[in-house]
C-alpha cells in the first residue's frame, strides 16, 4: 500500500466517523423514508378513487388506477425498508441493515421499470406469482435495462446481507466505517429510486404528492451528495 492509499483510507475512516455527517446521512435516511412513505399513502388513494379501471373492468382489486396504486404501494415499501434499515444501522445490527439494503436495490430496479416500460407497474400490481418469477425477478430486469444494473453490484448486496454466507462475517464486528460506506450507498439507491419515480411523475396527471416534495428532495440530496465526502468513496467502495 502506497502513501496515497494509505492517506485515502484515513480519509475515509474520518469522514465516517464525523458525527456531523454521520447526523446527515442518518437524518437524510429518516426524512426520504418519510417522504416516500407520505407519498405513497397518497398516491395508493388518488388511485383507489380515480380512474377507469375500475368502471372497465379491469382491476382485481377494484381500483380506480391501478398503476398509480402500484407506485404508491412500491414507494411505502421503499420507505419502510428504509426506515428500518436506517435504524438498524444507527444500533448497530449491521447484517440486519443489508439484508433490507438489499431489498432496496430491487426496489430500484422495479422504480426503473415501472418508469420506462409501459404499463408495468400496472403489469405488476396485477401479475401472478410466475408472471412475476418470469417478468420482474432481479436477474430478469437487469438484462432487461441492458447494462443499466450491474450483476456485481447485487451479488455483492447477496454476499453481504441476502444470503447467510461467510462473508457476512464482516459486519459483526461493530467497524462504523462499514456501516457508513453502507448507509451512503443505501442512500444512493434511494436517490435513484426517487429519480426514476420523478420521471414517472412527470408524464402522469396523478403525479401531485411525487411533485409536491421534489423541491425539498432535491435541496436535502443535493446538499448531502456536494459536502459528504463518502459519497464517492462509497461508490468506490461498493462498486456502483
Amino acid at each position: 500500500m502506497d502513501a496515497q492509499e494509505r492517506e485515502l483510507i484515513e480519509n475515509v475512516k474520518a469522514a465516517a466517523q464525523d458525527v456531523a455527517f454521520v447526523t446527515m446521512r442518518h437524518d437524510l435516511a429518516s426524512f426520504t423514508a418519510q417522504v416516500f412513505g407520505d407519498a405513497g399513502i397518497e398516491l395508493q388513494a388518488i388511485g383507489h378513487m380515480f380512474g377507469h379501471d375500475r368502471l372497465n373492468g379491469e382491476s382485481p382489486n377494484q381500483n380506480g388506477n391501478d398503476e398509480v396504486y402500484a407506485i404508491g404501494l412500491l414507494m411505502r415499501i421503499a420507505g419502510q425498508l428504509l426506515s428500518a434499515s436506517n435504524d438498524l444501522f444507527s444500533d448497530g445490527r449491521q447484517y440486519a441493515a443489508a439484508a433490507l439494503l438489499r431489498q432496496l436495490v430491487e426496489v430500484e430496479y422495479l422504480a426503473w421499470a415501472f418508469e420506462t416500460r409501459d404499463k408495468d407497474a400496472q403489469r405488476w400490481l396485477r401479475s401472478t406469482l410466475q408472471e412475476r418469477k418470469s417478468f420482474f425477478s432481479p436477474a430478469k430486469l437487469r438484462d432487461a435495462a441492458n447494462g443499466k444494473f450491474q450483476g456485481r453490484d447485487y451479488g455483492h448486496h447477496c454476499e453481504l446481507g441476502g444470503h447467510p454466507v461467510p462473508r457476512a462475517s464482516k459486519l459483526f464486528n461493530g467497524d462504523i466505517v462499514s456501516s457508513q460506506l453502507m448507509l451512503v450507498d443505501m442512500l444512493g439507491h434511494v436517490g435513484r429510486t426517487w429519480a426514476h419515480l420523478l420521471c414517472w411523475a412527470g408524464d402522469n396527471q396523478w403525479s401531485a404528492p411525487i411533485q409536491n416534495r421534489k423541491s425539498e428532495m432535491h435541496t436535502r440530496f443535493d446538499a448531502w451528495n456536494s459536502t459528504d465526502p463518502l459519497v464517492a468513496a462509497g461508490e468506490s467502495w461498493t462498486g456502483g
